[in-house]
């Protein structure tokens, strides 16, 4: 009887101790748990610090920064240095096309340019807008007319229009030349007569002399179209004569 009480309570004692085993290793594993599961939500929480950030108060959009980029006709459209602040002459614009009517020679675009079908030149209907002036001088105010200049609304910008060459003052003025015509030499619209017997969409053209953009090899001279006898002559560069622009052509 002895013997069984005491292997009885040694059982019990292996009992309880081993209670306490499972009771201490549930409470280990529970702290485990807590401790991995409080390492997770640290985690989560330092990567939504990062990922999320509050509105930038000086940008509108929820925070966002809106980025726009400007493009101009011909490269980007930046302000840099000295110019910074400058306004900005807008982008390039292309000129208007001729307006040819093959039923006739010239043809009034109605933008302050006329067309020849003959030569393809697109003419400043204003013939005596720019004053007379040295070669030098003549070819710079050609190079700086531009839409809203001299009536015209053809959308050309600077560097658009040029001095006639040589022959194309030659071709202008041939055919009024074969049939006589005189002061000035050149046709009608319809290139079947003179100019002096209409119509005309050059409002009375004085006969002249005008600048060609043909030089003279080594002399400082250029070749100028005299429409009042229809022929080319050459003059000093200081000579001041009248100019007439044109753009466009076959040259």
């Amino acid at each position: 009887m002895e013997e069984r009480i005491g292997n009885l309570t040694r059982r019990e004692s292996m009992s309880i101790g081993c209670g306490y085993q499972v009771k201490a290793r549930r409470r280990f594993r529970a702290g485990l748990l807590k401790w991995c599961l409080g390492i997770f939500l640290a985690i989560l929480l330092g990567l939504a610090t990062i990922l999320i950030k509050p509105a930038d108060p000086l940008y509108g959009n929820g925070g966002v920064r809106v980025t726009r980029n400007f493009q101009g006709t011909r490269g980007a459209n930046t302000t840099k240095g000295a110019n910074a602040g400058k306004a900005d002459a807008g982008p390039r614009t292309r000129a208007a096309a001729p307006c040819a009517d093959k039923t006739k020679r010239y043809t009034d675009c109605g933008n302050g340019t006329v067309t020849d079908t003959q030569t393809g030149l697109v003419w400043l209907k204003q013939w005596n807008c720019l004053p007379s002036a040295n070669f030098e001088d003549a070819k710079k105010a050609v190079a700086a007319l531009k839409n809203g200049d001299c009536m015209l609304t053809d959308g050309s910008s600077p560097g658009d229009w040029r001095l006639p060459t040589q022959q194309e003052w030659e071709a202008t003025m041939g055919k009024a030349l074969d049939m006589g015509c005189s002061g000035p030499t050149l046709t009608n619209d319809a290139g079947a007569g003179c100019m002096s017997a209409g119509p005309s969409s050059f409002p009375a053209v004085e006969a002249d002399y005008y600048w060609s953009s043909t030089t003279l090899e080594g002399q400082e001279r250029a070749y100028f179209g005299d429409i009042d006898h229809g022929h080319l002559l050459n003059g000093a560069f200081t000579t001041p004569l009248r100019v007439w622009p044109v753009r466009g052509g076959q040259r």
